[in-house]
């Protein structure tokens, strides 16, 4: 039997796609409440330990499991909002940040055949200590300019440890002393069959020392065509089930927005209406007052179906996504069970890997392919910037080619 460990399971969006890829999981270990629920009612076989991971140790797993030998894998994406541009970005300062450094610490003492990590995509532009806007010295700065300043010998006017990027760095320098062969990157949940354009970071450890490849996509450009809200949730219009509603401010702006377009949609006279204080404040913010369109794929599924700043408006209702509706777009079976009340049910599909991507990490973990030619850290890390920085554009323009920088991660 090969062991496979599921750590912050969530709603299992990750495991059940790793069950897709022949890996199903026959641990998971979550702490919060209504997650465990949705698993004891999903998957009742699982072994479930409902603790706080920093409570517990390699010898203290192997007891409550009784597993002995060898563990073939341990997966595991750590609460992300420490890190997510959503998120107040207290960085590896938070103790929900720090629970990455927790996973390691596990991995070190369990010394699976295998692990994933995985997060958001952010991860690879935080700094390990974040200073508020407000905060920082300059009356005009962006961070090209401090990459500037540094990249001259100047001082900055940051100090070291609020410099973008130090936090992966610091992963990084942590998972090297494990002494695993490591492979990370961006990856896109749309290019592996799921109706939503989702960006996430992707870290791949193997005992014996070898890389592995990332997976490849499978959807796109000269294969299979993107997946769309069409082809998912159309048959869902008129029976869609439970979900949350928009205040009438909300639906009055959202009735003048035409599909897969946004606040900058609406006519100019009611923009400052709509936008609040946030219409002051510069920048593109365009994951305000969002209406999906149903020739295209979903933005990133929100853990809140009903704010301004992040909710998902109906393509021709003037609604939130229902429940079922996202956790469709997520890739879980109608058949599902969510605990807790609606809100709780929301941010459980939220927070989740969506199956179609878990199923395709699994099976670059289960196939063992490796990577043509080892890469070093700062290779990948500038791959996965690269990623990162053209994302917002490439969607926009309709790209859907590889990068030639990402292209030796894949076999």
């Amino acid at each position: 039997m090969r062991h496979v460990w599921s750590f912050f399971s969530g709603a299992m969006g990750l495991d059940l796609g790793l069950e897709k890829a022949g890996l199903a999981p026959s641990v998971c270990v979550e702490l919060d409440g209504f997650c465990c629920e949705t698993i004891r009612r999903n998957r009742p076989d699982v072994a479930l330990i409902q603790k706080d991971i920093a409570s517990l140790s390699g010898a203290s797993l192997r007891e409550l499991t009784g597993v002995t030998g060898d563990v073939f894998l341990m997966a595991g994406g750590p609460p992300c909002q420490s890190f997510s541009s959503g998120g107040k970005r207290q960085s590896l300062t938070d103790a929900r940040g720090n629970l990455v450094m927790e996973y390691l610490r596990l991995i070190e003492e369990i010394r699976p055949k295998f692990f994933i990590l995985e997060n958001v995509a952010n991860l690879i532009t935080s700094a390990l200590r974040h200073r508020a806007i407000q905060d920082r010295p300059g009356q005009h700065w962006n961070l090209k300019q401090y990459g500037d300043i540094r990249k001259a010998g100047k001082a900055s006017l940051l100090d070291e440890d609020e410099l973008s990027g130090t936090v992966i760095r610091a992963i990084l320098a942590r998972v090297n002393e494990l002494g695993y062969g490591v492979t990370f990157g961006i990856l896109d949940s749309r290019d592996f069959g799921a109706p939503q354009r989702r960006l996430r970071f992707v870290l791949l450890g193997s005992r014996d020392g070898k890389q592995l490849a990332l997976p490849t996509p499978t959807h796109g450009e000269g294969k299979i065509p993107f997946n769309t809200l069409q082809d998912s949730i159309s048959d869902l219009e008129h029976n869609p089930g439970p979900h949350s509603e928009y205040t009438p401010k909300i639906k009055y702006f959202f009735n003048l927005i035409h599909p897969g377009g946004n606040w900058r949609s609406l006519p100019k006279e009611h923009q400052r209406s709509a936008m609040g204080d946030s219409f002051a404040s510069g920048g593109g913010k365009t994951g305000f007052f969002r209406r999906l369109d149903w020739a295209n794929q979903s933005p990133t599924i929100p853990g809140r179906a009903n704010r301004k700043a992040t909710g998902l408006c109906h393509p021709t209702q003037l609604r939130p996504l229902s429940v079922r509706e996202c956790a469709r777009l997520q890739g879980f079976p109608d058949d599902w069970w969510f605990d807790g009340p609606m809100n709780q049910q929301y941010q459980q599909i939220g927070n989740a890997v969506p199956v179609a991507m878990g199923e395709a990490i699994g099976l670059a973990v289960a196939q063992r392919k490796t990577l043509r030619e080892p890469l070093g850290f700062d290779v990948l890390l500038e791959a996965a910037a690269k990623r990162l920085r053209n994302s917002a554009r490439n969607h926009k323009a309709g790209a859907k080619k590889v990068m030639a920088s990402e292209e030796l991660l894949f076999v």
